[in-house]
């Protein structure tokens, strides 16, 4: 073995020991003992080493030993340490919904927007802000609070405050902090394990009412200075002049030179997701390439110059001058985990040169990837590290062992006859580039984002240069030279953004865009992994070609028509906090019952949860969706939803169903009528007349949804008067089967009346964690109890999956029983039953 291959291993080993910790169910020991045990595990290797051991042992033991066996434990009890330490600096549970009185840092650049009157209207308030930001405890009555580092937000904040708020400035607030805490659902974003991700342990919002916060010192350090940087660019960024905006693409200009995408509106990151070219914004390799690239080839002639007066090695001066200009855009951008792997990438090939060394890619590639994992051990929950390291793994694989040297030898005096072909290579380097990415993040992009972009191949060729040639260097320039002609560079790369974002727009009506795929199985993973790691060997490597053998059995896979079901109903209330969100699927039809909320920053459950959800899943086309009634809580992801999935009907109470449908075909339920999709059937029971704006909770539609002889019964947010109506109106109505609680456990509903008539085997409630109208109430929890009811709660279960077979089989999953060691230690069941992740029984 070469001691080139040996370090790759090593690396190699290394990495994935340290990443895969982040999938065991539950954390072993401790963080000492972990320790404990790395150091004797380097301890026995040099035991052995110094008795002799190692040199009498033949060579592909000791090789398995020292560069697979050793590096693999030794990340492993790296990552289990700093787990451990993870976990245990998380807010304590006792302290959650608590109020504290601390000094902090401020860390980062803070996110501002308008203010909104309340989480349950997007109506702006004039003269103040919202404002969004990290932190770190400074000083605390509560000594487990001092160094935690936080993610706050401060409503409703005075410009002069505002204003005020800058990297490292140090403030004396009163908070309300959280224990960190996510909506858990399957195919979703998982919020809870990206805080932990991130280092923060805990979440929570200021407390202006008493004391009120005050501002105490500036900001000091490196960490400041570099976000004082930051913050000036994106100051000069957001220059108006006599009410008109300079810069009418400044979010997208943030978004390229500072890592800041917090102002990129909704339908921008739509177009760019649909034509595949949402990557051009997120700071990678292609990003840091080019300042390199252009301060390495500013530095030559640097060199150069400086050569006429003393002799020197011109490589190490101008690589000296990329590597500090590679070095400071990570750090202006805020290095994200794209940036740091192409950081340390960057880094090693500009070393080579300056040393006069040749660098393998795969070293520098494995070099990169074990930097990453030990100063962030979990980034592998990052859908960013796979799509960094993926994409770039694939160029390599794709092109490993080509070589352009004879092109070189001959480039300063080609032919001018020669230069089409020329041309024709460029542009076939660059498409094979491009098929290369695609295959490489096919499969990560379905699993993560449950599709890929069809015109995102082509879109690429154009785009890709566009930015990097054009727009990138314009920006980059702006933010070395002085105020007057940074703001013309700026504008003309705005310029250029509009046309390319027109471009865009364009190709999106003409070419085929987002195709979304369902979440492959098993087998038709592993065949996506083997076809599209065949096909990116370079030509000429045996077995090659069996790759596009196994690409049409891979496309069957994944397409959702070609998975034919048994019949069943799975019913899910999915986990979007407080609110409800419930989605019934057949083999035939796919119905939802209220969307979650939507927030005045622009988030929507419609958007975030619920539609992935379902085209994750690969359930059929939405045939309906009803909305119980007006409440943010259950109507304010409408938009979102309907902007990524198309829906047949929407169905609402009153007049609201033609307020929210948005050019959807709209229906009103009312009592005595029924629809069927696909084999599910709802009857309305409630409301009886269309007269009613739908937005009260007493509108409510109520219906009565059966598979076969399954029965669950939709209650929206009725109170304890409808329900004696409705016992009234119905007085044979049979037990159903499961029952989602009329407003999710509220003391003013589940009564006595309610629970006698519909006698639920049973209940789901839908709240959120901890949330302070107490949701479901203890009364309420008690009168089910007695009942015999099983009682399921999204705040504690997440998402909770009901799948009835053809043969009357029951299986009942919980998204927070999955095996993921950061919710182990949430768990308040309240029963045992409730306690099991996996039931099965017959009804």
């Amino acid at each position: 073995m070469t001691r080139v291959s040996g370090v790759v291993a090593t690396l190699w080993a290394l990495s994935v020991g340290i990443g895969q910790v982040a999938f065991w169910p539950a954390l072993p020991w401790d963080a000492d003992t972990a320790v404990a045990l790395a150091l004797g595990c380097i301890l026995f290797v040099l035991l052995a080493a110094a008795s002799g051991w190692l040199s009498r042992c033949p060579s592909a033991p000791r090789f398995v030993l020292l560069h697979l066996l050793l590096p693999f434990v030794l990340g492993s009890f790296w990552a289990l340490s700093a787990h451990h330490h993870s976990v245990a600096e998380r807010l304590p549970p006792s302290l959650h919904g608590t109020d504290h009185r601390v000094v902090l840092e401020i860390e980062g650049l803070p996110e501002t927007s308008s203010a909104v009157a309340s989480f349950r209207s997007h109506t702006a308030v004039q003269g103040f802000l919202d404002s969004r930001f990290r932190a770190r405890v400074l000083t605390s009555e509560y000594r487990e609070l001092v160094g935690m580092r936080l993610l706050l937000s401060w409503y409703r904040v005075e410009p002069r405050l505002a204003s005020k708020m800058t990297s490292g400035s140090r403030w004396s607030m009163t908070l309300r902090l959280k224990r960190p805490r996510g909506s858990v659902n399957p195919h979703t974003f998982d919020y809870e394990a990206w805080l932990l991700e991130q280092g923060i342990y805990a979440t929570g919002y200021v407390r202006d009412s008493g004391a009120m916060p005050e501002h105490l010192a500036e900001g000091a350090g490196v960490a400041a200075a570099i976000d004082r940087v930051r913050e000036g660019l994106r100051y000069r960024m957001r220059g108006v002049e006599g009410g008109i905006d300079l810069l009418p693409r400044e979010a997208l200009i943030r978004a390229l030179l500072l890592g800041d995408k917090g102002g990129i509106d909704q339908q921008t990151q739509d177009l760019l997701r649909r034509t595949g070219t949402a990557h051009l914004l997120a700071i990678s390799g292609l990003h840091v390439g080019i300042v390199a690239g252009f301060f390495l080839l500013l530095g030559g002639w640097v060199s150069r110059a400086a050569g006429i007066f003393r002799p020197h090695n011109p490589p190490f001066l101008a690589g000296a001058i990329g590597l500090l200009a590679a070095l400071g855009y990570t750090l202006i951008s805020g290095a994200p985990l794209s940036a740091q792997r192409a950081l340390i990438m960057t880094s090693i090939a500009i070393i080579a040169l300056m040393f006069r060394r040749s660098v393998s890619a795969g070293l520098a590639f494995a070099a990169a990837l074990a930097g990453v994992l030990l100063l962030q051990p979990l980034a592998v929950i990052n859908a960013g590290f796979w799509l960094s390291f993926v994409a770039v793994g694939a160029l390599l694989l794709r092109f490993r062992g080509r070589s352009d040297s004879g092109d070189d030898a001959t480039r300063g005096r080609e032919p001018v006859g020669r230069r089409p072909l020329r041309i024709w290579h460029s542009l076939r380097t660059a498409l094979q580039s491009q098929w290369a990415i695609l295959l490489g993040l096919l499969l990560p992009s379905v699993l993560i984002f449950a599709g890929v972009s069809l015109s995102g191949l082509l879109l690429n060729l154009i785009a890709i240069p566009w930015v990097g040639m054009v727009i990138l260097p314009l920006i980059f320039l702006a933010a070395l030279v002085p105020a007057p002609l940074q703001l013309t560079l700026w504008q003309l790369a705005d310029v250029q953004l509009g046309w390319l974002m027109d471009f865009l727009r364009l190709a999106d009506h003409m070419l085929p865009g987002w195709q979304p795929i369902p979440a492959p199985t098993a087998t038709v993973g592993v065949l996506a992994l083997i076809s599209c790691g065949m096909l990116l060997l370079p030509r000429g490597v045996p077995g090659r070609a069996l790759g596009w053998g196994l690409l049409p059995v891979l496309l069957v896979g994944l397409s959702p028509w070609q998975r034919p079901d048994p019949p069943h109903l799975t019913l899910t209330a999915l986990d979007v906090g407080q609110g409800l969100a419930v989605v019934a699927a057949t083999e035939r039809a796919t119905l939802v019952y209220d969307t979650g909320a939507s927030t005045g920053s622009g988030w929507s459950a419609g958007r975030s949860i619920v539609a992935p959800y379902i085209l994750a899943t690969g359930y059929p086309q939405l045939g309906a969706l009803m909305v119980s009634h007006g409440d943010r809580d259950h109507a304010g992801g409408v938009t979102g939803l309907l902007s990524q999935l198309h829906v047949d009907a929407l169905i609402a109470p009153g007049d609201l169903a033609s307020r929210l449908s948005g050019g959807t075909t709209s229906k009103s339920c009312v009592a005595g009528e029924h629809e069927v999709w696909g084999g599910l059937r709802i009857e309305w029971l409630w409301p009886r007349t269309l007269e009613l704006t739908g937005e009260e909770n007493d509108h409510s539609c109520v219906g009565l949804l059966t598979w076969r002889d399954v029965r669950v019964l939709l209650t929206g947010d009725i109170t304890a008067s409808v329900e004696e109506r409705l016992r009234a109106l119905y007085p044979e109505f049979a037990p159903v089967d499961l029952l989602v609680a009329p407003h999710h456990g509220s003391q003013t509903s589940s009564s006595a009346a309610l629970i006698a008539w519909a006698q639920p085997a049973r209940v789901v409630f839908s709240a959120g964690f901890r949330h302070y109208f107490g949701h479901p109430h203890p009364e309420v929890v008690a009168r089910y109890t007695r009942t015999s009811a099983q009682l399921f709660n999204t705040a504690e279960s997440g998402a909770i999956r009901f799948r009835w077979d053809d043969t009357g089989r029951l299986e009942v999953r919980e998204a927070r029983a999955q095996s993921r060691f950061w919710y182990a230690d949430h768990s308040n069941k309240k029963d045992n039953n409730q306690a099991l992740s996996h039931r099965s029984e017959l009804w």
